[in-house]
């Protein structure tokens, strides 16, 4: 099982900021101007497929030129306000992430898939919407310090470590009312989820996804029926997020591009009060938050 680094390498230029980071597992920070909502609004509209329903993100879309336009641009309108926050980065994929109005457009509790060495490197999502958060539209929920609970390997095959306590992140998960063009920049290993948009239009945000710029891109699938007890990882390059098709195909299959880096044996955690109990307290930031929880 791979351990978390003690010390994450350094993207943000406060101190402050990163420590910040480091210790809750996200940060917020105002991060569009007024014109570069209006433009990105606009090219949402332009440049969305008609079809799109639920929750959508731009990377499952099956039209590469739309999620490479939409990379390209949202990457080079963020570049002004990453440029003045951060230091020594690597930016990986920009893309829309849209919840259309209606039940199916539910992002349960989770956390984002692997896609660095997270033995070295950190995975950030720096996420924003172009519309002001309410509980009406899927406002973003999650559970500061969880990116640390324990070191996971995540994919859509991979089984998850938080079901036994599913109900109970979701009536404690800390909402996070964002304002138009006001960016949260979270671990990927953080668990967060957000409620169905049940308002009258649409949410759209969008998502910038970036690393150190030493960062080693891999991702992680459980090839669960010739090595039950063993993760494969594979190593991918910076295209990936654009080039991977089974975004909008099949994700829960054995990767069809990078390459094998073999297998690692995974024990597949699971949160439950006893794990809870003999964490190590330094290592987690949700021993209280557990405690309570199930008293």
């Amino acid at each position: 099982m791979f351990q978390f680094p003690q010390h994450m390498k350094r993207v943000f230029k406060d101190p402050n900021r990163q420590s910040q980071f480091e210790q809750n597992g996200y940060v917020i920070f105002d991060f569009y101007n007024e014109e570069e909502i209006k433009y990105l609004s606009k090219l949402y509209a332009d440049l969305h497929p008609k079809d799109e329903v639920g929750f959508y993100p731009s990377t499952f879309s099956k039209d590469k030129e739309y999620r490479q336009k939409t990379d390209d641009e949202i990457k080079r309108i963020g570049g002004r306000t990453m440029s003045n926050v951060l230091v020594d980065y690597k930016v990986v994929c920009g893309s829309f992430i849209v919840k259309t109005p209606g039940p199916e457009s539910v992002m349960g509790v989770h956390q984002d898939m692997t896609l660095v060495d997270e033995t070295e490197f950190t995975g950030i999502n720096i996420w924003c919407p172009l519309v002001d958060l309410t509980d009406a539209n899927g406002v973003l929920k999650l559970i500061p310090k969880s990116h640390r609970i324990s070191p996971t390997y995540r994919g859509s095959s991979i089984p998850n470590i938080y079901d036994n306590v599913h109900e109970g992140i979701l009536t404690k998960a800390t909402s996070v009312y964002l304002k138009s063009g006001q960016a949260i920049a979270f671990d990927q290993s953080i668990i967060h989820c957000s409620p169905p948009n049940v308002s009258d239009h649409k949410r759209v945000v969008t998502n910038i996804f970036f690393s150190h710029k030493d960062v080693r891109f891999r991702t992680a699938f459980y090839p669960k029926e010739t090595h039950p007890d063993k993760i494969e990882l594979f190593e991918q390059d910076i295209t990936f997020m654009t080039n991977f098709d089974q975004f909008g195909q099949n994700i829960f299959k054995r990767p069809e591009i990078g390459t094998s880096l073999g297998f690692v044996e995974y024990d597949f955690p699971i949160l439950t009060i006893e794990d809870i109990e003999n964490l190590n307290p330094e290592s987690s930031g949700l021993l209280s938050w557990i405690k309570k929880l199930f008293s």
